[in-house]
């Protein structure tokens, strides 16, 4: 459902003007998005919005939404991509003013323009005007990465939906902010507030039985994302939206199985975009971890960290199609490079599949005794180069650690070959599997495109003494 542009009330002026407890006027000229503890407004001043409850002065809920703003406004917020409260409105209902740079739009329209294109016969074109794959996986990297540093700080995010994601209106960026910041609560093992939006509450709150925490807005993050990514909605399969209405809010409570659940088919879904088009093996099995045992068992949910993890591993493995009559989308790398959105087969060096590996110099019966076989063991992280700079990192891209690691080099593919660049202060080393010859490299250097016959190297992130991770790709 799109959220529609909106002129305030048609009555008096006054009516359309809110002030804030420095006297200051702010006039609202726009409905921008509601929620069922206020509406959200845009005012005369660029990128300053307002939000006024619902309640009137004399509501005993008012009091209280009141005094939670004021302490919501005191919070820890600083660097998070939240719309925090600048000053209280307190005349003639009392709400809050927070600042959205400009350029952003509900997430509602992203997924209103893919879902029109399908039914409007476009196919997949929606889905690829709005920034395809790229995209998505982007703003959910960066959503996740602000609820993790938020629950860090000991809070809940609470009332997660569409309607409350504010993204860029552009294909090309991927801005992620939060407003409605009066559902923040403190983490608690019962939760805050129980608060939520239809379609995307958990199922304990929505029986009553828990407030928001950092389990339901895993939930929250999960029920986005899917529907994001595979334009249908976790729980409304086939025997839910052809059944009476009384099994879509038992699936909303929890007493029906996901579509994709591999344990029970009885909910299974023929809408959407084919799952090998839009998830990796790790984003299902994250999926299935929150909609399967942690449609009963909250605990059991992936945390905000291992979502973000897994979004950013996703995008490393992303593909561009390029070229010709190339519909120009993100798709995950394939051994074929053939795009499945337009069936266009990629050339041949235009990417270059990078897999991980720790590197242990252990003796030969160190080895033995640990039960390796080699010095080398593979990790289960791997990236695509394309023609954008990859900067690696000490952790690999789509760990834990990767976003607090240390920048180590960058790497940069193009017509003319791989340009490696180490960070200033840092020595890695290049290492030919075929000849073992090894290459410090303490300034830039570059493998001419001139020379890629097949070979293997290992690209070595520190000193080949000591036990280091290293890329292993083919040149």
């Amino acid at each position: 459902m799109k959220t529609k542009e909106k002129k305030t009330g048609s009555g008096a002026n006054k009516n359309r003007v809110v002030q804030d407890r420095q006297g200051a006027a702010y006039e609202l000229t726009g409905i921008l998005s509601e929620g069922g503890q206020g509406v959200v407004c845009r005012t005369q001043f660029p990128g300053v919005l307002v939000k006024v409850g619902r309640f009137s002065a004399g509501d005993p809920r008012t009091k209280s939404w009141f005094e939670h703003m004021e302490w919501v406004s005191r919070l820890p917020l600083e660097s998070l991509k939240i719309a925090r409260p600048q000053t209280l409105i307190v005349k003639p209902r009392f709400g809050y003013v927070m600042e959205l740079m400009d350029g952003l739009v509900p997430l509602t329209d992203v997924l209103e323009e893919s879902m029109t294109a399908m039914y409007d016969g476009r196919g997949l074109q929606g889905f690829i005007d709005s920034g395809g794959l790229v995209k998505r996986l982007r703003l959910l990297e960066s959503l996740s990465a602000t609820l993790a540093a938020l629950h860090g700080r000991g809070l809940a995010y609470g009332d997660l939906s569409p309607e409350n994601i504010f993204v860029s209106r552009s294909r090309e960026h991927a801005e992620v902010w939060l407003i409605d910041c009066d559902n923040i609560s403190l983490l608690s093992r019962k939760g805050g507030q129980k608060i939520y939006t239809r379609d995307y509450g958990a199922p304990e709150i929505m029986r009553g039985e828990s407030g928001i925490n950092s389990l339901t807005d895993s939930w929250s993050v999960g029920v986005i994302a899917f529907q994001l990514l595979t334009l249908s909605h976790p729980f409304k399969g086939d025997l839910v939206v052809e059944g009476e209405p009384e099994k879509e809010e038992r699936a909303r409570l929890g007493e029906i199985a996901w579509v994709d659940d591999t344990d029970d088919d009885v909910n299974r879904s023929s809408k959407g975009l084919p799952r090998d088009f839009v998830l990796t093996k790790e984003l299902r099995e994250l999926f299935q971890q929150c909609f399967g045992l942690g449609r009963t068992d909250p605990g059991a949910r992936p945390t905000l960290a291992e979502w973000r993890a897994a979004f950013e591993a996703a995008a490393a493995m992303l593909m561009t199609c390029k070229g010709g009559d190339a519909c120009g989308s993100g798709f995950y790398f394939n051994r074929s490079s053939q795009c499945p959105f337009c069936d266009r087969i990629q050339d041949e060096g235009t990417h270059l599949l990078m897999t991980h590996y720790l590197y242990s110099p252990l003796s030969e019966e160190e080895r033995t005794e640990f039960g390796l076989k080699d010095p080398w063991i593979r990790t289960e992280h791997r990236m695509v180069l394309g023609s954008e700079p990859v900067e690696l990192r000490y952790s690999p891209v789509g760990s834990a650690l990767y976003a607090e690691s240390a920048p180590i080099c960058s790497l940069r593919l193009d017509e003319v070959g791989l340009r490696i660049e180490p960070v200033s202060g840092r020595r890695i080393a290049l290492q030919s599997q075929r000849t073992a010859e090894v290459r410090v490299v303490g300034s830039k250097k570059k493998l001419n495109a001139a020379i890629r016959r097949g070979d293997y190297y290992m690209l070595h992130l520190s000193d080949l003494d000591d036990v280091h991770y290293a890329w292993r790709f083919k040149w």
